[in-house]
């Protein structure tokens, strides 16, 4: 079995029972990764944490059992989809809490989020819900994940990568149907200051009349929003440690995006792409941040027809008359979902698209996910060269993506990827 090393992070930990912990942890120094050829290097904490029980490990260990642990901890293995969903008509947001207050004043301070709301928050933020799907990876990467005391629950065993390279996902306790219909009371049961949250007014709202600070998913539509949604994070840890990694987070996209440019900008043949969700009839439109990347990647979004950001439904005439050389399908295999390749399987199969150029140049592709969807999370600078490099093979030739993958895991989530790992990875393959 590989040997897995994480980088310590103080904090105080929700601890499950003691049969779900790994208990025979080792620590090791860890290895200096061998410089790429091309590669975006960052320096990240070298001090190594004791292994934790995958979340393989802990359903061969418990079964039936393990599951009724579980639940005893107020945990749910439900996965629910926790990309950037839009709100949604049917879902519903309960709470009892009516005589609970904002944070008094002079306890209180401001932030700003990414569509210019003003946002009341704790002096000091300690104790956190990542509700929103993505809010786990970003507080990981600022490194703050001793501070989440709950998540949801789709977080369990949504993204197996997550449950290996992540220190507390398999303690920390998810909140049920935190995704459509989230009980507040829940939160306020756990002492929550700060909610991570959906871009959903109603859960917004219900959080904030139950005396805590919500922080609902916003944006503009920009590439950087990526970069201004980890500043925001960091601002409201509001310790040196976070700073320093969304400074070194804004450092690395800089770089990262001018390799990229400098290489695709005099591009004129620009192969066209689509970009499926969740399954082959489902894309991004004209809302999407997705058109930028494409392009910066030297290619062109085929959907940018339909309207909305993700999500939208496509149907078949239009992919076929749409005709893309490149297929790409993230954000599979999650909320009940089929994976990625089940999904292509299934499409496929019917002999529908076989004139499509992607399909018949076999360039139907599955992206790699890691920790969390490529197109949704801080990953989404490495996603921009994955494609890159896949369209434009020749110009990224000397572009090292394993070396990148571990150089970003070790910095952004104080963890050392092995050379198979980083492989399995990037081949869409979930842990061995």
């Amino acid at each position: 079995m590989t040997e897995k090393h994480h980088s310590t992070t103080t904090g105080c930990e929700t601890t499950r029972p003691a049969s779900l912990h790994n208990e025979s942890a080792n620590a090791a120094s860890p290895a200096t990764p061998a410089a790429p050829a091309t590669s975006i290097s960052a320096t990240s904490p070298g001090a190594l944490a004791p292994n934790r029980l995958s979340r393989r490990d802990f359903l061969r260990l418990g079964g039936t059992a393990g599951f009724a642990l579980l639940a005893l901890s107020g945990s749910s293995l439900l996965a629910a989809c926790a990309g950037s969903p839009q709100p949604q008509s049917g879902s519903s947001v309960s709470s009892q809490s009516s005589s609970s207050v904002q944070p008094s004043a002079a306890a209180s301070r401001s932030v700003t989020n990414l569509d210019g709301t003003s946002i009341t928050i704790p002096q000091t933020v300690t104790a956190v819900a990542a509700i929103f799907g993505p809010s786990y990876e970003r507080i990981v990467a600022v490194g703050a994940e001793d501070r989440i005391i709950c998540d949801g629950d789709f977080h369990i065993s949504g993204w197996p990568w997550s449950n290996v390279i992540y220190k507390r996902v398999n303690d920390v306790p998810g909140i049920p149907n935190a995704h459509s219909d989230l009980n507040v009371e829940d939160l306020v049961a756990r002492d929550v200051q700060l909610v991570f949250c959906f871009p959903n007014p109603q859960q917004a709202e219900a959080i904030s009349n139950a005396g805590m600070s919500a922080v609902p998913m916003a944006g503009t539509g920009k590439f950087r929003d990526i970069v201004d949604s980890l500043n925001l994070y960091a601002e409201i840890f509001n310790d040196a440690t976070a700073t320093a990694q969304a400074q070194a987070y804004a450092r690395y996209f800089d770089d990262t995006l001018a390799m990229v440019k400098q290489r695709t900008e005099g591009v004129t043949e620009r192969p066209r792409v689509y970009l499926a969700y969740t399954d082959m009839l489902h894309g991004y439109g004209a809302k999407s941040d997705m058109i930028e990347v494409i392009n910066l990647a030297g290619g062109v979004l085929v959907s940018t027809e339909l309207e909305g950001g993700s999500n939208i439904a496509v149907t078949p005439e239009q992919l076929i008359q749409w005709n893309p050389d490149y297929i790409f399908i993230d954000h599979a295999g999650s909320s009940g979902n089929a994976t990625a390749e089940d999904a292509i399987k299934e499409a496929l199969a019917t002999g529908d698209y076989n004139n499509i150029t992607a399909v018949k140049s076999n360039q139907v592709l599955a992206t790699p996910t890691g920790v969390f969807f490529w197109d949704s999370g801080i990953q989404k600078i490495l996603y921009l060269v994955y494609i890159a490099k896949t369209i434009h093979p020749s110009l990224f030739a000397d572009v090292d993506l394993t070396a990148m993958l571990k150089e970003f895991y070790e910095q952004f989530f104080f963890y050392q990827l092995s050379d198979s790992e980083a492989a399995q990875i990037l081949n869409h393959q979930n842990p061995a």
